[in-house]
């Protein structure tokens, strides 16, 4: 006789991953959380069957792919935002005491990151971000055509 399979193991319950449980796999904040993924370009998805993604429970949740998160996992930025988050409560802490001279030099070695590594990711060369910048100004220039109305006319 072989092995019981366990539960929750495979299928449409290890492909899509909660939020909430991404949130504690990746041990930050809810506002971390957004930032990182707007950073990333990591989406909601909707899963096919929302009772077998969620564990047999039919509540409306957020829905990730596990995949992605699994990504995010080795991102160096969480590590900028930790070392972000220790630098206020040391600041906070400075302020608290009334000490301004540490809190000033404190200030002076804000921790600093870059975003050059997603950009790089996200537009590997020139003629990609080129087309996306095609995308933005194309938008800018179909509002600035359009005329300035309190109403929008449905007929229209």
């Amino acid at each position: 006789m072989g092995k019981i399979k366990k539960k929750y193991t495979e299928g449409a319950s290890r492909t899509y991953i909660t939020r909430n449980r991404a949130i504690k796999r990746l041990q930050v904040s809810l506002a971390d959380f957004r930032r990182l993924s707007i950073l990333k370009g990591i989406y909601p998805v909707e899963p096919r069957s929302r009772k077998k993604a969620n564990r047999g429970s039919a509540k409306a949740t957020t829905f990730y792919y596990s995949k992605d998160i699994q990504a995010l996992l080795s991102e160096p930025l969480i590590a900028k935002f930790r070392e972000h988050k220790v630098f206020l409560r040391k600041l906070q802490h400075a302020l608290g005491k009334d000490d301004l001279t540490r809190a000033k030099t404190l200030d002076a070695n804000r921790p600093q990151y870059s975003l050059d590594h997603l950009v790089i990711e996200r537009y590997p060369t020139f003629v990609d971000a080129l087309r996306d910048l095609d995308d933005a100004l194309c938008m800018i220039t179909l509002f600035s055509t359009m005329p300035v109305v309190r109403r929008v006319n449905k007929d229209a």
